[in-house]
């Protein structure tokens, strides 16, 4: 019994050092070398690093950010599809296969080679466990086979042909919106016996940085000065270390965030009041914007799905009637503290897709899909035989009163907001509106069912392709009303027109590198949304994402877009690190410190071409030859034995 107490006081005491350990590593660390991000709760557990085991967080615990990489980024400020891991892909002429060249050179962080090995592994690992692991059954749906060509080069072989499976997310390595499939390194995943289960502690990746530690609320990266792409492009990330961490609810983040101990809080956490009071005191902290609206705008635009399937609401004048009656900057004001704007469509207003906005102004202006208008309103109406009974409510032909069941998702505070704000514009137009709020299972259930009149939805993913979004209206999604919608805003709306689906189909079938046939048939599409309605254009989406300027500077802002700011997004790798722009071939962005410390040295040996941390481009040297240089970088040349202090 005595060894047994012992035994437990010897345990305790050690979780205890362990604890201090963690925390004097984290209270350690040099502030001015470290970025600091504030994530939405704590890790489920720290231990598992396995980001296609179902319940792990790859954004919050870092790893697509910090430890894994893709073959392709999309930038949606500027439209680039950027080469990172890969240098290029081609399709076959049929659209049935994809051939990606590898970009040679690049390592896992334990040295071993990058190779089409660890591509073909991890797609026929996803294929045989579909669906248990996270993606597996996306890709199993798209890809039939996967040949290694040679070292360097793949070949995926799709089930059916599709000009855009370089788009796809979930089955192929690009980050779109916030992640992508994540190749695994064969050496070490097979020797795993159960993918699912496995922790996969310490992670391996081809990324900038590795774990130095974790627990539920900290985990703490560190610099990797052996990354490939420091040896092949000469770049290094300028923060040395990056730390996730959970500090608690809005208020402990604001007081971090004025304190200058955070650099970034995910998405979600600080409403506009919160983030407005923050940067009064510390005017280091800003948004994406300096001024009102300040929140940059999220992938996913909201719009009001009106039940297509049901009368009066099948009737498009009725739809556009209703449309009139929404006066979308009160909703701005009121639901939103003026952190967005109306928006014309279901898509968001991103640099990549300026050439299709382009195409379509004299369409916007023609339909003025964000009028606020009840006069037209009601002509409308009263052009369709409605009638307004003796309480205002208008009255159908056939003598129904015009009740709108409206629904309301009661887990969502914006939807909650913006309901009380359009329920009541709606009933000043005339109409009925008796809100149904749902939550849980049941909510997610009558809105795939339909089972309601009108619903505020986001509509996802949107970015430099609208095919996707535009695809949501195909009829081929069309289920009856009380069956299950394939997804929420994927038809459950239940809009038919076989003009508008031969349109998509053939952008379907256009690869999105013809972007003149591409930009002609988006077109056709839109004039036909414009002309049904069949969905009511609401608002932009808000993303209130703050950085904090005290200790780095070249944060992606309104001002300054060259990316977007999304540390939750595995795109978070090229905020840090800037990329090689496809455009121009010269590297772009990239953060760096605000305050940096420079000395000279005498190079021992020919030293190739580097971008310091302060962003600029040092070099070729010679053997002999002096140079002033960031201290940072002083050090790993020193520590490579290709420099030394004068």
């Amino acid at each position: 019994m005595q060894n047994r107490k012992i035994y437990i006081v010897l345990c305790i005491f050690a979780l205890f050092v362990l604890a201090a350990f963690q925390s004097v590593i984290a209270v350690e660390l040099p502030r001015e070398r470290t970025v600091y991000i504030a994530i939405s709760g704590r890790i489920k557990d720290p231990t598992n690093f396995n980001l296609y085991a179902p319940g792990v967080s790859r954004s919050s615990t870092g790893l697509h950010q910090f430890i894994y990489e893709y073959f392709f980024y999309i930038n949606f400020e500027t439209g680039e599809y950027i080469p990172w891991l890969a240098e290029r892909y081609e399709y076959s002429p049929d659209f049935k296969s994809i051939t990606v060249y590898l970009r040679k050179g690049v390592e896992w962080s334990d040295g071993v080679p990058f190779t089409a090995d660890d591509v073909v592994f991890t797609y026929n690992l996803l294929i045989n466990t579909a669906p248990k692991m996270i993606w597996s059954s996306e890709v199993a749906k798209y890809v039939d086979s996967v040949e290694k060509i040679d070292d360097y080069t793949v070949k995926i072989n799709l089930k059916h042909a599709n000009p855009r499976f370089h788009l796809i997310r979930e089955a192929f390595p690009v980050v779109r919106v916030w992640g992508g499939l994540t190749i695994l390194p064969k050496h070490i995943w097979e020797k795993v016996e159960d993918p699912v289960k496995f922790k996969n502690n310490p992670p391996i990746g081809t990324g900038p940085y590795r774990l130095l530690s974790a627990s539920e609320t900290t985990i703490i990266y560190e610099r990797r000065d052996d990354w490939w792409a420091t040896e092949l492009w000469g770049i290094r990330p300028a923060p040395k270390y990056v730390v996730m961490q959970y500090v608690g609810p809005e208020e402990s983040v604001a007081a971090k965030l004025e304190a200058n101990e955070i650099d970034t809080p995910f998405i979600g956490i600080l409403s506009l009041g919160t983030f407005k009071a923050v940067a009064k005191r510390n005017p280091d902290v800003r948004a994406w914007h300096k001024d009102e609206p300040y929140a940059w705008l999220d992938p996913c635009p909201r719009a009001f799905m009106v039940q297509n399937a049901k009368y009066p609401w099948s009737l498009k004048e009725v739809r556009r009637a209703i449309s009139y009656m929404i006066d979308r900057d009160a909703i701005a004001e009121f639901a939103y503290e003026r952190s967005t704007q109306p928006s014309w469509g279901v898509f968001p207003y991103y640099g990549g897709l300026k050439p299709y906005f382009d195409a379509i102004q004299d369409l916007i202006e023609k339909y003025k899909p964000t009028e606020y208008n009840l006069k037209k309103a009601e002509e409308i109406l009263t052009g369709l035989g409605f009638k307004k009974g003796p309480d205002g409510v208008w009255v159908t032909p056939n003598g129904t009163r015009l009740e709108m069941e409206y629904l309301v998702n009661g887990d969502s505070a914006e939807e909650m907001r913006v309901a009380t704000v359009v329920a009541d514009q709606l009933r000043a137009g005339g109409i009925d509106v008796k809100l149904k709020v749902l939550t849980g299972p049941v909510q997610a259930d009558t809105r795939l069912r339909g089972e309601w009149d009108i619903v505020y939805q986001c509509f996802c993913p949107g970015d430099s392709d609208p095919y996707d979004n535009l695809e949501l209206f195909h009829s081929k999604f069309y289920v009856p009303l009380g069956e299950r919608a394939p997804w929420y805003e994927r038809n459950t709306f239940r809009y038919k027109n076989p003009k508008y689906d031969e349109v998509v189909d053939e952008l379907a079938r256009t690869p999105p590198s013809d972007l003149e046939k591409c930009v002609e048939l988006f077109r056709k599409a839109m004039e036909i949304l414009f002309e049904d309605l069949p969905v009511i254009p609401g608002m932009q989406a808000p993303a209130l994402v703050p950085f904090n300027y005290h200790y780095w500077e070249n944060w992606p802002s309104a001002e300054n877009p060259w990316n977007m700011p999304v540390s939750w997004w595995a795109t978070f790798n090229l905020v840090l690190n800037g990329y090689l722009s496809p455009k121009t071939g010269e590297w772009v962005g990239g953060i760096k410190p605000t305050k940096i410390d420079y000395v000279t040295v005498v190079f021992s040996k020919d030293t190739p071409k580097f971008r310091g941390i302060d962003l600029t481009w040092y070099g070729p040297f010679k053997a002999g030859e002096t140079a002033e240089i960031p201290l940072d970088d002083a050090e790993f040349w020193i520590a490579k034995g290709y420099a030394r202090r004068t």
